[in-house]
């Protein structure tokens, strides 16, 4: 006999733009701030019926879901991914009593106004190097009473330095050709996810001000410290984030070391003095790591 174990459906790659028309300041034209978001929606529920029955009496449509996302962004106030995610994961669990649980993920585009003569142009942008990310998890009969689990994040984020790293002193056996050096080029693509304290306030945390602290700590440490290892870097930078960031319990870090090695040039008769280098894609390392807020005791 057999039994479903778990399930759970949604929607993907739901693009949503908004533009919010700021006229307190009185200026003419108005400030314009645009929102781009890509939105993923999971639900779970009291949907096994709907597999196993062909009853789709509790079955939420995935284009509801669709739907709700631009109804949300347009009765809804938010000026940062995880606002708005939480306004919408607030939304299915009050609207629908077979909504047991909904996980919500959204992407940000970043956009930065063009600056013109000197000011910033109140509605024109160019979109910014990286992606901004902020995942919530809900779970609860209604919104007020409901647990979540919400965290932020950065995805691409391509960092590079021609120096201050190397890599010595590692386990050898019969099988090791790396050589060592004391002096490399140091390649990543930073991909981070920070979880925020239980009980984080929704309203009152300036959530656009803690990516901005979060996406410079990691790339000054990355500039700044003298690095024997993208691990060594990967600790340092998760160590600062937490001592800069009282809301951020945790971060997690994956980060590829992206390869350049230099090339050899004496058959041309061409000395290289780590001038010249050709890029690797693949194979490539690829470093993970957690690093989490100590629990006072």
């Amino acid at each position: 006999m057999a039994v479903l174990r778990d399930n759970s459906y949604g929607k993907e790659r739901v693009r949503l733009t908004k533009i919010v028309r700021d006229e307190s300041g009185g200026s003419t034209p108005p400030v314009h701030h645009v929102y781009e978001y890509t939105v993923e929606i999971m639900l779970h529920g009291a949907f096994d019926r709907v597999y196993t029955d062909a009853d789709n009496s509790a079955c939420v449509p995935t284009d509801t879901m669709k739907n709700t996302v631009y109804a949300v962004a347009r009765t809804s106030t938010f000026s940062s991914p995880e606002q708005f995610a939480d306004a919408l994961s607030g939304r299915f669990i009050d609207r629908f009593e077979q909504v047991e649980g909904v996980d919500i993920e959204l992407e940000a585009q970043r956009w930065r106004r063009i600056e013109v003569d000197g000011a910033q142009h109140p509605h024109a942008f160019e979109k910014q190097h990286g992606t901004r990310t902020a995942v919530i998890s809900r779970r609860g009969a209604d919104a007020a009473s409901s647990q979540s689990a919400l965290s932020g994040g950065i995805r691409g984020m391509e960092v590079f330095k021609s120096t201050g790293s190397g890599f010595t002193g590692f386990y050898h056996d019969e099988y090791t050709t790396l050589p060592e050096t004391e002096d490399r080029i140091l390649a990543t693509t930073v991909d981070a996810e920070w979880d925020y304290g239980a009980g984080v306030d929704m309203a009152g945390t300036d959530f656009d001000s803690v990516w901005e602290t979060i996406h410079h700590t990691v790339a000054r440490v990355f500039a700044k410290h003298d690095s024997p290892s993208l691990q060594a870097t990967l600790w340092e930078m998760g160590t600062a984030v937490i001592g800069e960031v009282p809301v951020v319990d945790s971060i997690s870090f994956s980060m590829p070391n992206q390869h350049h090695i230099r090339f050899d040039l004496s058959a041309f008769g061409l000395d290289n003095p780590n001038e010249v280098f050709y890029g690797t894609d693949s194979p490539f390392g690829i470093i993970t790591g957690t690093v989490d807020r100590e629990e006072e005791t």
